[in-house]
């Protein structure tokens, strides 16, 4: 027997915000019966794991130990970390290299990090 992941959680002061941010990031949206002031709000693309997004008091105060890594689906690396910095994300590290291959670490609004890596056409480049 095996486990499957499930959820990918983020902790947070206000959930359904996150969510919202995550939600245009993805491309899915908040399930239907989340509203504002929830203290938990699931996005459930069609397949993978859930986005689980719940309240807590405590603010972030280190560096994530685990997180999400992203590839854009219809456009390169660079259009979608400024498409994601236009949504609420904040570029904190650039990895790029000069031959077109690395990452760029964001925040997302609550301050959880995330990664996004080189598209399929690029890494086929």
């Amino acid at each position: 027997m095996t486990s499957f992941i499930r959820n990918v959680s983020f902790d947070c002061a206000d959930p359904y915000a996150l969510a919202g941010f995550w939600s245009e990031v993805v491309g899915h949206p908040v399930q239907p019966e989340c509203a504002p002031g929830d203290a938990e709000v699931v996005i459930q693309p069609p397949a993978g794991p859930r986005l689980f997004f719940q309240a807590v008091p405590e603010g972030k105060s280190v560096k994530n130990r685990v997180h999400v890594c992203l590839q854009a689906d219809d456009r390169d690396r660079d259009q979608e970390v400024d498409r994601l910095v236009a949504l609420g994300a904040a570029v904190v590290g650039d990895h790029r290299t000069s031959d077109g291959d690395g990452w760029v670490v964001l925040h997302d609004p609550a301050g959880n990090e995330f990664c996004m890596t080189c598209s399929a056409a690029e890494r086929q480049a």
